[in-house]
């Protein structure tokens, strides 16, 4: 994926710039294809790139999930610990129906979604086969029925952050590939008027270029923080 060299706010400034100074001579910059015409699907491109929501915006929204998935995983976790703390017990520490706890599959689903979402089942089938014995050690009906709910919890969580994933790149690439394109169109106005005014220093100046002098890439301030 591409990136845009310098941020949309200054490609933004640059092309509204350069299609003011491309409206004013367009009958001399004609001659190489820049008309009304182009510069009006130029003037589009710049109003869909201001009416884009905020790339900010898309981040707090997949933060937002990130936190409701987490919040998920966290309740999975705490079912299942209280489910190894009564089958202790109930059945005793050396016991075989500890024993049967996949443990450290568990452990490694603490801190993973995926994990969580293929042991789950296994804890909700423990607690289902020895309930008459863990009632007596505080799992009700209640308690052992919250296990498929918060297994579905976290399904739910986990999909609606990876459509949002999916639909932030595509979005992003979306930007980008717009904002390339002003730099482009900018890049090639610039160019014809810089050569049909060559003897023209007062509408050559229009047409020199208005970009930072530094030649590092200039990233959005509200890009600069990844999730």
């Amino acid at each position: 994926m591409t990136r845009p060299k310098y941020s949309e706010a200054t490609i933004l400034s640059v092309a509204k710039t350069t299609l003011a100074s491309g409206r004013s001579t367009v009958a001399t910059l004609a001659e190489f294809g820049i008309t009304a015409i182009s510069l009006d699907a130029f003037e589009a491109d710049i109003g869909q790139a201001e009416a884009l929501p905020r790339e900010a915006n898309q981040r707090v929204q997949l933060r937002y999930l990130t936190h409701y998935k987490d919040d998920a995983l966290f309740v999975c976790e705490q079912w299942g610990k209280k489910l190894r703390m009564r089958l202790e017990l109930a059945f005793g520490r050396g016991s075989h129906e500890l024993g049967t706890f996949p443990a450290k599959q568990f452990n490694a689903a603490e801190s993973s979604e995926n994990a969580m979402m293929s042991v789950m089942p296994l804890l909700i089938e423990l607690a289902d086969k020895h309930q008459a014995v863990l009632a007596d050690h505080g799992q009700t009906p209640e308690i052992l029925a919250q296990g498929p709910t918060v297994l579905a919890d976290l399904r739910t969580a986990d999909a609606a952050q990876e459509v949002r994933k999916v639909e932030k790149l595509q979005a992003t690439q979306a930007r980008y590939e717009l904002f390339l394109r002003l730099y482009d169109t900018i890049t090639r106005i610039n160019k014809v008027g810089r050569l049909v005014f060559r003897d023209d220093p007062v509408h050559l100046a229009l047409f020199e270029s208005k970009w930072p002098t530094s030649s590092a890439p200039e990233p959005d301030a509200e890009q600069t923080t990844m999730v």
